[in-house]
């Protein structure tokens, strides 16, 4: 089963590229954290300075996060597929709680909330504590925390996020 998020931006009509770029990277370093933080097949890694390089994660292909459509329109909106290891781990519950907790970002939360609940529903998946899986995998609060700021930085801040589940558990989504 894949997840497809819906990501939309704030209103800019010439952004820095420099921002976006550094935008999608930031995305691409919260899904691989939670990832490492909460699925057992990553259970032996161990955060170091090399979790900012390129290739510093050891995530597998099948696993990594995918672009299904950038639209660099206004507003920007990036729509992104999940490997179902992303949802049944619980790390893609980490990324909601990571995105929640960025101040800047003006989202409807109680309708982030209910979709949440309502994949968490649909695919039995349990609640996962932020803090308390950092804590279990000994991750680096630090490299959390990092992360969060350079997200809370970006000049580009999220408005809106839509979640759909592939129903058909189909391999992977219509590229467009």
């Amino acid at each position: 089963m894949n997840i497809k998020i819906q990501l939309v931006f704030n209103e800019e009509n010439t952004p820095y590229l420099l921002d976006i770029s550094s935008l999608l990277y930031d995305f691409e370093l919260l899904h691989d954290f939670s990832l490492v933080i909460c699925s057992e097949e990553y259970s032996d890694y161990r955060f170091s300075r090399y979790f900012w390089y390129r290739n510093g994660r050891p995530v597998k292909k099948q696993h990594r996060l995918r672009a299904a459509r950038i639209i660099k329109e206004s507003p920007l909106t990036i729509e992104l597929i999940f490997a179902g290891i992303t949802v049944f781990s619980g790390a893609l519950w980490v990324m909601v709680q990571a995105i929640e907790r960025i101040r800047d970002w003006n989202l409807n939360k109680e309708k982030l909330r209910r979709e949440v609940e309502k994949l968490r529903i649909e695919n039995q998946l349990r609640r996962v504590e932020l803090d308390q899986k950092i804590q279990e995998k000994k991750a680096s609060f630090e490299i959390f925390n990092s992360l969060m700021r350079r997200l809370e930085s970006n000049s580009i801040n999220l408005v809106d996020m839509n979640i759909d589940v592939d129903e058909n558990n189909r391999d992977t989504f219509t590229y467009r």
